[in-house]
């Protein structure tokens, strides 16, 4: 199946590249770019920032000055906003580290200083990720709560012998600093499947490597756990968003180099396929910003998955994130689909209990992770009558 990207998808690519590429791109598809679209284009896909500084450092007097003001107001706000970021995120990893927890800054800020160089203030982060240790989220969530950072979801506390089952369900908790209102996501694990990327803390930490931040210093995770997040991370969304498959390719890029010929994959990792997935989608994207002049055959006709998420990225056609009976066909093939990368029964279940199960029900039933059986059968019909309601 060819793929024929548009001029504008083509420049967008270039743009994550470098400089140069942007360029060496604008200069061969200056007469077939529709720059309302490519501004559209950018925004929709959280590279806007990028878009307008690579626009900016190449002078390009072919941009329609309004198209050029709206970019360059994007970025400014972004730039402003990473800001803010970079300090939330020194000051809540300092917090947490005073108080005993070790904590990995991933994600965000601390990964764009890694991986994308001059351009890192250009890429949106709208929370600061962290990760801790399973068995320190309660000293964690103390210090938060003394600091006066509020808990935003879930808004509801579990009996002691349900909190496993409600772990189990979600990865992650928001909470919001008191001072600049941002919000953070406090991870116990990194993916959404626990057996996507089933590791420890410890051998994470172990493995992890320092980032100075503009304030401070804090840990982030180490080339090859973060070139395989940024892979899972991607194929969890869907890889709905091109800027989340930039940093995947940055972040193999980066581990590649790294192991000098080594293989980088962590051998915890269950969802294999998902990163060779989210390799070929990358290589179908970024090998060569003219995809079907100069690229190889493999290149050119991808598979019809990867051609599909590319008409997709095309159209910026994110679908829609609410749970209703309109919906339920597509949710079932993303079942069906991540079932195939998820690397064993034990991850398709757990999508399968995530659909049937709401994190509510724990608290509901205040019953342990033995019962599973029990959740998932009184769950379906409250399933069935949450689709339906919002139908």
């Amino acid at each position: 199946m060819p793929v024929h990207l548009s001029p504008e998808l083509r420049l967008l690519t270039a743009a994550c590249r470098s400089d140069a590429a942007f360029g060496a791109a604008h200069d061969r598809l200056r007469d077939e770019i529709d720059w309302q679209r490519f501004a559209s284009l950018a925004r929709a896909h959280k590279l806007g920032a990028l878009a307008a500084t690579r626009i900016n450092r190449a002078n390009l007097a072919t941009v329609p000055e309004h198209v050029r003001l709206m970019l360059e107001a994007y970025r400014r706000d972004i730039v402003t906003r990473n800001l803010a970021q970079d300090v939330g995120t020194a000051q809540v990893t300092g917090l947490l580290a005073a108080a005993g927890v070790r904590v990995l800054a991933f994600k965000g800020v601390a990964a764009a200083r890694l991986l994308h160089g001059d351009v890192h203030e250009q890429r949106v982060s709208s929370d600061i990720d962290i990760l801790i240790a399973p068995e320190d989220l309660p000293a964690a969530e103390a210090a938060l709560a003394a600091a006066r950072y509020r808990k935003e979801w879930p808004g509801f506390e579990v009996a002691p012998r349900a909190q496993p089952t409600l772990m189990y369900l979600v990865h992650a908790f928001t909470w919001v600093s008191p001072d600049m209102g941002l919000a953070v996501e406090l991870h116990h694990r990194l993916t959404h499947n626990p057996y996507w990327f089933n590791v420890g803390f410890d051998r994470l930490w172990e493995a992890s490597e320092e980032v100075s931040l503009q304030v401070a210093s804090v840990r982030t995770l180490g080339p090859g756990d973060m070139a395989a997040y940024m892979c899972c991370h991607a194929m969890d969304h869907n890889y709905f968003v091109l800027k989340w498959i930039d940093d995947a390719a940055k972040a193999v890029q980066r581990a590649e180099q790294m192991a000098s010929g080594h293989d980088w994959a962590p051998p915890e990792l269950g969802a294999v396929a998902a990163v060779d997935q989210a390799r070929e989608l990358i290589g179908s994207l970024f090998a060569d910003d003219q995809i079907g002049t100069g690229s190889s055959e493999r290149e050119r006709n991808p598979r019809a998955r990867i051609a599909r998420i590319l008409a997709r990225i095309e159209k910026a056609d994110f679908g829609s994130d609410n749970r209703s009976l309109a919906n339920l066909p597509r949710e079932i093939s993303g079942m069906c689909r991540r079932a195939v990368v998820g690397g064993s029964w034990r991850a398709a279940w757990h999508d399968v209990f995530q659909v049937l199960v709401d994190p509510r029900d724990a608290r509901a039933l205040g019953l342990g992770l033995a019962w599973q059986p029990l959740y998932a059968g009184l769950g379906l019909p409250f399933s069935v009558w949450r689709y339906l309601s919002r139908s």
